[in-house]
């Protein structure tokens, strides 16, 4: 009973790097919450005073899961335009410690497996090239090429700007009421002229199967949408991954219908939203 104890112990002072790290990794809470359960099993069926180095063990229990995961959606075809799993604050608040905001979710979705991991183990544990090098079973030298490409494809799509907490929730309440009111001018003011929709049905649900560009088109969009369902949609402001995000609800189907996720440029004005509709994804937002 001690030595269970001793593991749990351990485990939960690792859990919250962990789970970021299995969330990043995978962009799912389900499959990171799936993988903790099964490295804890692992970890708890062994003497602690046997494992060497316990929290590294862990981090390459982690990883290895997360690779396996990666690797068996390969030979799966996602229809349309595939987004990371959104969650809010109140479920996963261990996961708000780390920077697990929708912006970086999307950006790591350049990256291939091993440089995601390579990335994370760097700037998320602050791990030596040898140290990453041995939890990714690869070469110190491929390790360092690794991180450059890495910070290569991130540097191309950074987000360098974000409105304050007040200023985000007051114009993304601004534009939902232009979207149903249905004012072009007033959506314009709201919207920059590169605005673009990425939107992810997972052929479940209705979503445009590829990004919808530009302000004209957009706008069409969105005041499509509000004529189609008029008030039969209601609104919620909530945090969602670090960023102002919108649980959209459908009162003719009583449930969830989007979790919709904006962000800003550096003039104030929507540049990307991102509208998750898959229901398989809301799992963990409701």
């Amino acid at each position: 009973m001690t030595q269970h104890r001793d593991h749990l112990s351990f485990f939960l002072e690792q859990k919250s790097g962990l789970h970021g790290l299995a969330y990043k990794m995978t962009e799912s809470a389900c499959d990171a919450e799936d993988i903790l359960n099964d490295v804890y099993l692992s970890f708890s069926m062994q003497p602690l005073n046997q494992i060497l180095e316990p929290e590294r063990y862990l981090v390459r229990s982690v990883i290895h899961r997360c690779f396996a995961v990666l690797n068996k959606r390969k030979g799966i075809s996602y229809p349309g335009i595939n987004l990371p799993e959104p969650v809010i604050y109140e479920r996963f608040p261990d996961l708000q410690q780390h920077d697990v905001s929708y912006a970086l979710l999307v950006l790591l979705q350049k990256l291939n497996a091993t440089e995601r991991a390579v990335f994370l183990l760097r700037e998320s544990f602050d791990y030596d090239y040898d140290e990453i090098a041995s939890l990714v079973n690869i070469s110190q030298d491929n390790c360092r090429q690794h991180l450059h490409r890495a910070k290569e494809k991130l540097q191309t799509g950074k987000v360098r700007y974000s409105p304050s907490r007040q200023d985000q929730e007051e114009m993304t309440r601004a534009f939902l009421t232009a979207c149903a009111t249905g004012d072009v001018k007033w959506l314009e003011t709201y919207l920059s002229k590169e605005i673009t929709i990425f939107a992810d049905g997972g052929g479940k649900v209705a979503a445009a199967l590829k990004p919808v560009a530009g302000q004209a088109g957009v706008i069409a969009y969105l005041i499509g949408i509000a004529n189609k369902f008029g008030n039969a949609l209601s609104y919620s402001i909530r945090k969602v991954n670090l960023e102002t995000g919108v649980l959209i609800e459908n009162s003719m189907t009583v449930s969830l219908d989007t979790v919709m996720i904006p962000l800003f440029d550096d003039s104030n004005r929507i540049s990307e939203i991102y509208m998750i509709r898959n229901p398989s994804k809301m799992k963990f937002v409701v």
